[in-house]
Parts: structure tokens; C-alpha cells; sequence
């Protein structure tokens, strides 16, 4: 993983009210993953590694040595400007996978996202996709489970995920759209290609 924050450089040092401002490095961080994704699914040649400008580019440049597969997607997490906390995106599932409705909605929370693209005529604005872990069973080192229903608390990331082995991210349909001034930090993941919905 790799943490690009507020002081880090690439940003305008503050707006005209005086006030810190690091959307210009988020906003192009996010734009840049975004675009390799669609880069990804158009050149048949890429696979990956890890941290945001290693991540992007690993993603549009093969590299032999490492894992056959190509993957599609730069998972990553974005902190809160407020107590540098990770932002913990939400919502409520009531289709299935074919955008029939359910009997039921599913509460969805996850701090793991997949950009989906900027709002249309917005610099800032994007629609965020919750990606959900899929966990190796048990002891049991074939298999792999989705895990539903996650509790949020005020522990790390890593607390939220229990601890347990993540071997892949699934994708749940559930998008929210953010506005990426309010962050003041983004930590990237290894390329995937996400188990689809």
C-alpha cells in the first residue's frame, strides 16, 4: 500500500479563503487511476504491483516477471481531512446481480473503493463503487467467501477486516459519489480484477 497525503507536495498550498487545499493531488490521483482502468480493459498486455504512481503504472505497463494476468482495477481508500481517519463509504443494496429488486435491502460498508468515473462537468465530483472483500475460508486454502454485513468501528482498517486473510475484492453495485476536495489524503492497493457482481 501507499499513502499520498496532504503535505506531500502537488498541491496548490491554499485557495483564495486561505484555506489548505489538496484536491488538486487527490482529484489527479483518482483521474489517473480512472483513466489506466479504462487503458486496462482496451490493452490486452498489463498486469501489476503496488502504491498509487506504482500502481497505475503497473497497471498500463506489463511486466513479465510478475503474475500472468492482467487486472482492471486500482482499488484504494481515501483519508478524511478531519483526524486523518479512513473514510467509510455506505449503502444499501435491494437488487440482484441481474438489477432484479430484492425482498430486502443489504447494508453495505466498506473502506475499499473502485472509481467508476467523474460526475459529468465536475473537476471534483466522482461516482465511488464499494468493493467488498472476499476472504479465504477457514482453513481451507482453495476456497474463497464473500463477506457480508460489516460492522464499522473505531478501530484501523485492518480491525474492520477482522484480520483475515483478503484474497481478492468483489464488486457490490453500490456507488456513491463524492466530492474529492474533502479528503486530504489516498491509499492505493495492488491492481485486481474484481470478482464481478
Amino acid at each position: 500500500m501507499f499513502f499520498v497525503g496532504c503535505n506531500t507536495g502537488n498541491f496548490n498550498d491554499s485557495d483564495v479563503r486561505g484555506q489548505s487545499r489538496s484536491d488538486d493531488c487527490i482529484t489527479g490521483i483518482v483521474r489517473r487511476i480512472l483513466n489506466a482502468q479504462r487503458q486496462a480493459v482496451e490493452d490486452a498486455t498489463v498486469t501489476c504491483v503496488t502504491s498509487c504512481e506504482q500502481s497505475i503504472e503497473d497497471l498500463l505497463s506489463p511486466n513479465r516477471d510478475r503474475r500472468p494476468s492482467r487486472h482492471t482495477t486500482i482499488p484504494f481508500m481515501l483519508l478524511c481531512q478531519e483526524g486523518c481517519k479512513t473514510f467509510m463509504g455506505s449503502g444499501f443494496l435491494g437488487r440482484d446481480s441481474r438489477g432484479g429488486r430484492r425482498e430486502h435491502f443489504e447494508c453495505i460498508e466498506s473502506p475499499i473503493f473502485k472509481v467508476r468515473g467523474f460526475v459529468r462537468g465536475s473537476d471534483n465530483c466522482v461516482r465511488l463503487e464499494l468493493l467488498e472483500p472476499v476472504f479465504r475460508r477457514g482453513g481451507d486454502t482453495g476456497g474463497e467467501q464473500q463477506h457480508h454485513h460489516h460492522r464499522s468501528s473505531c478501530g484501523s482498517v485492518c480491525d474492520f477486516f477482522g484480520g483475515r486473510t483478503i484474497t481478492n475484492f468483489r464488486e457490490t453495485g453500490v456507488c456513491i459519489t463524492v466530492d474529492l476536495r474533502c479528503f486530504c489524503g489516498i491509499t492505493c492497493l495492488d491492481p485486481i480484477t474484481p470478482v464481478p457482481l
